[in-house]
């Protein structure tokens, strides 16, 4: 039996485990993977976020370690969480998603994502999924509109996580709605 909580043609997403937790920190500590996200954390900074995304499981959400399902090879993070209450998606949906540089360019973040978004619909009451990132991370931006999403400027801020000038500050926003039954 599997431990997928997403399968894909290509992927298997499952809740990672311990011995994952090297492999998380290589990608949460890697300044090209958080070039356009968040400055690169140490091990402290990044068992703290693997923490938060264990504290959304309660709900069955988290991001979930993503692997090439034909060898086991983790190529990625990709799920779900509660919008961050200092951002317009406080409370809402959100998905996002970071991929380790060597499987960038390959289809397995919008791959990852759509199984996501798949999976959303049946198992969360939400109408609605979001995702935020700064204005300049464009390769994003595009996933978000490959995987259905569009842009909703009305939510576009200035992300507090960031100082004034900082150039991830400007954030925006996409969302899709559930699809019509």
């Amino acid at each position: 039996m599997s431990d997928a909580v997403v399968e894909t043609e290509r992927l298997r997403l499952r809740v990672p485990g311990p011995g994952d937790r090297a492999t998380l920190h290589g990608w949460f500590g890697d300044p090209q993977v958080m070039a356009d996200l968040a400055p690169a954390m140490d091990a402290a900074a990044a068992d703290a976020a693997i923490a938060r995304h264990d504290g959304y499981r309660s709900e069955g959400l988290g991001f979930w370690l993503v692997e090439r399902a034909r060898d086991g090879v983790p190529l990625g993070f990709c799920g779900l969480k509660r919008g961050n209450p200092e951002t317009p998606l406080a409370g809402a949906l959100e998905i996002g998603w970071m991929f380790g540089p060597a499987h960038w360019g390959q289809g397995y973040a919008r791959e990852a994502a759509a199984g996501v978004l798949a999976w959303a619909w049946p198992n969360c009451r939400d109408a609605q999924v979001g995702a935020i990132t700064a204005r300049v991370n464009v390769a994003s931006q595009r996933l978000m509109e490959r995987i259905g999403m569009h842009a909703a400027p009305a939510l576009d801020f200035e992300h507090p996580a960031f100082a004034e000038g900082h150039r991830l500050r400007d954030s925006v926003v996409y969302v899709i709605d559930r699809p019509r039954a």
